[in-house]
C-alpha cells in the first residue's frame, strides 16, 4: 500500500497585492475565463449574456487556457492584464 499526503508541495511565495473588490461591475471590463472543461463553455456564453442585460455598460472580455489541467499561460494572463479589470473564472465538471 502506498500512501500519499495530500498538502502536497509548497510553491515559492511571490509577492502579490490584493485589490479591493468594486463596488459595481457597471461599466467595467469583466474578463470571463473559461478553463476549458465541458460545459464551462455554456456557461460563459449564458453568463455573458446576463452580464450585457442586467449590468449597464459592463463589457464582457471572454478567454480560454489553452490545456484545461494546467494554469492560464503567460500570453493569457497577459491580456487579462491588458483588457479587463475583474475576472470571473469558471471551472466546469
Amino acid at each position: 500500500m502506498k500512501l500519499c499526503s495530500p498538502e502536497g508541495n509548497a510553491l515559492p511565495t511571490t509577492n502579490m497585492t490584493l485589490v479591493d473588490r468594486p463596488k459595481s461591475l457597471e461599466g467595467l471590463r469583466i474578463g470571463l475565463l473559461d478553463n476549458t472543461k465541458p460545459p464551462v463553455d455554456k456557461i460563459m456564453a449564458h453568463l455573458e449574456q446576463r452580464l450585457r442585460e442586467r449590468i449597464p455598460g459592463a463589457r464582457p472580455f471572454y478567454i480560454s487556457k489553452r490545456i484545461m489541467t494546467q494554469p492560464a499561460g503567460s500570453a493569457v494572463m497577459e491580456s487579462l492584464r491588458q483588457n479587463v479589470d475583474v475576472v470571473i473564472n469558471a471551472i466546469g465538471d
